[in-house]
């Protein structure tokens, strides 16, 4: 009978004993295993389920459609594939990719059994890399906290992302899978314990961007209860690519040089349906080479992005995702949104390195000017830039260099950031972050005087089980005590919200008894977020000088209706 959950108990020998777990779906049957956490806690684990079937051969470059029905038992017991990487060759690489793993604490053998809470998780990497391997996205912190736990794997480069700009390829692939493995999700998780109406999407950089686009489209509409966007937005300058056509055609023509000069999206469409996976892949790589300092992608949008399509049945985003937060035309949901201290942080790692590229700015201030300002004016450009660099410092970036630092920061991910926060805070209650506390675990921050320390995606660490390398979290009482504490923290605050919709529903000794308050807590005027450092402090306004000066330039400078911020 579909729908019905089966769990059968196999002694082993010297009387240790494995639980085989078998659950049934609506297109088979899965076989998962039985896990414990470091702590000892039971959970059961279900990887590499198919939400869709595989988009190869004619389902290249087509939104997902539903997996077909399997004989048997599919093992879910591994996962050991992850969708093709632009800047890596990886053995587990295939096109062949469209899963989930699953991770619960409970399975609903009776009707008594309370339904959890929905993590459901979205991996960044500048969508052309990221993966949601254990090894990476081990769910065992947050099962402790008895939610369900559920990580995706989309399309990404030239196979979720690659658009002609009008139908034939409309592009937004890996946007449209994410739908489709939350719809799947809803429809299923009933199965695994999880509540279908407390799921929550969370993203982390261009995770927390996806997480932000699935507002956007209506059919998300009652799939998810609230959000969790980790450094991103769809406001994010790198979060759109508005020259997708240019780039699809540079695509192809790395592999025939015909298509220097060919405009013809259908037989460019027949043409990159014949090549194999691997010569796509190697050719994305090949474009994604063009990058330099005038075309940064982090500044000015990933070659391989979200794209605004034209009308049509399928299409994912049609309209400019700044207008749409402004007037409230969104599926409006409770959200938690933040940032590390210094998002760019990472950029000192070498300081020969970053020392020649600002003076490479310096000589030409046009370059630090968003393309989303419209700007096509190249004096007033360069007086723009002037205007941005002295937000910053009175001197050069070469002579400054935390000034560069703190520019790209703003530029790259706080500005748009928190103009999400406030935009939407005017329709639904935000909970803005910003995560200061400067870790062992975190273990990526780069010293640098006169600089926040915490730098992009060091916040994962306190909440995911990883192993990578000489890196090892798993036994989280190895660090130091205040690690441990804000590693608590913040999976409290995390959970809190999956399960309540606020990160502190109630006085709790761990939290230090606050109370998050929302950014604007009935006060229009007012922006409040919580400050995550060695103390948990309400504060207001985050990074207030610089952003009222990048206020100041979109009101005073910007021409046209933005998209991106």
């Amino acid at each position: 009978m579909v729908n019905y959950l089966y769990i059968f108990l196999s002694l082993l020998a010297l009387g240790f004993s494995q639980q085989s777990v078998i659950v049934e779906l609506p297109h088979g049957k899965i076989q998962g295993k039985q896990s414990l956490t470091f702590n000892n806690k039971t959970f059961y684990s279900f990887v590499k389920v198919p939400y869709a079937s595989p988009p190869v051969g004619e389902l290249r470059f087509k939104a997902p459609v539903p997996p077909k029905a399997w004989e048997g038992n599919l093992d879910a017991t591994s996962n050991r594939v992850v969708c093709h990487q632009i800047d890596q060759d990886l053995p587990l690489e295939s096109e062949d990719c469209l899963y989930l793993n699953i991770y619960t604490p409970q399975l609903p053998t009776t009707n008594l059994v309370e339904a959890l809470p929905v993590l459901f998780y979205i991996h960044g990497g500048g969508f052309i890399v990221g993966t949601c391997l254990e090894s990476t996205c081990g769910p065992d912190f947050l099962i402790e906290y008895d939610v369900v736990v559920v990580t995706i794997n989309y399309r990404l480069g030239a196979f979720g992302f690659l658009s002609t700009q009008d139908e034939i390829i409309p592009g937004n692939n890996g946007l449209k899978d994410q739908h489709l493995g939350i719809k799947w999700t809803h429809d299923n998780i009933k199965l695994f314990g999880g509540d279908p109406n407390r799921i929550t999407i969370v993203g982390q950089s261009a995770g927390a961007a996806s997480v932000a686009y699935q507002f956007l489209n209506k059919k998300s509409e009652g799939l998810f209860w609230g959000a969790i966007s980790q450094s991103g937005s769809f406001l994010s300058p790198w979060s759109l690519q508005r020259k997708a056509r240019k780039i699809a055609f540079q695509t192809a023509a790395f592999i025939n040089e015909t298509f220097k000069t060919s405009n013809d999206s259908q037989e460019l469409y027949e043409f990159l349906l014949s090549v194999s996976a691997d010569e796509l892949d190697k050719a994305a790589f090949q474009v994604n080479q063009l990058e330099n300092l005038e075309n940064r992608q982090i500044n000015q949008g990933f070659f391989y992005a979200p794209v605004l399509e034209s009308e049509h049945e399928d299409a994912f985003i049609t309209r400019k995702m700044y207008g749409d937060l402004k007037s409230g035309n969104f599926v409006k949901v409770p959200i938690m949104i933040g940032i590390t201290s210094e998002e760019s942080a990472e950029d000192a790692a070498d300081l020969n390195v970053l020392k020649s590229n600002m003076r490479v700015y310096d000589e030409n201030l046009s370059w630090l000017v968003p393309d989303d300002l419209n700007i096509e004016d190249e004096e007033k450009k360069l007086m723009v830039g002037a205007l941005i660099r002295g937000f910053y410092t009175n001197s050069k970036f070469e002579e400054n260099l935390a000034a560069g630092i703190r520019y790209f920061s703003d530029n790259s991910f706080t500005r748009s950031v928190i103009k999400h926060a406030q935009l939407q805070s005017k329709f639904t209650d935000v909970y803005f972050y910003q995560f200061s506390y400067d870790g062992i675990i975190g273990n990526i921050s780069i010293e640098f005087e006169a600089n926040d320390k915490v730098t992009h995606s060091e916040d994962l660490r306190y909440m995911w089980r990883i192993v990578f390398g000489d890196y090892d979290n798993t036994n989280v009482e190895q660090f130091p005590e205040f690690d441990v504490l804000t590693h608590r923290r913040m999976l409290t605050l995390w959970t809190n919200f999956a399960k309540t919709l606020n990160p502190s529903p109630n006085n709790n000794e761990l939290l230090q008894n606050i109370r998050w308050p929302t950014v604007s807590s009935g006060r229009p005027k007012e922006f409040w977020y919580l400050d995550i450092n060695k103390d948990l402090t309400i504060r207001s306004y985050p990074k207030i000088a610089s952003y009222l000066g990048w206020n100041m330039v979109y009101d005073i400078f910007g021409e046209g209706q933005f998209d991106t911020y």
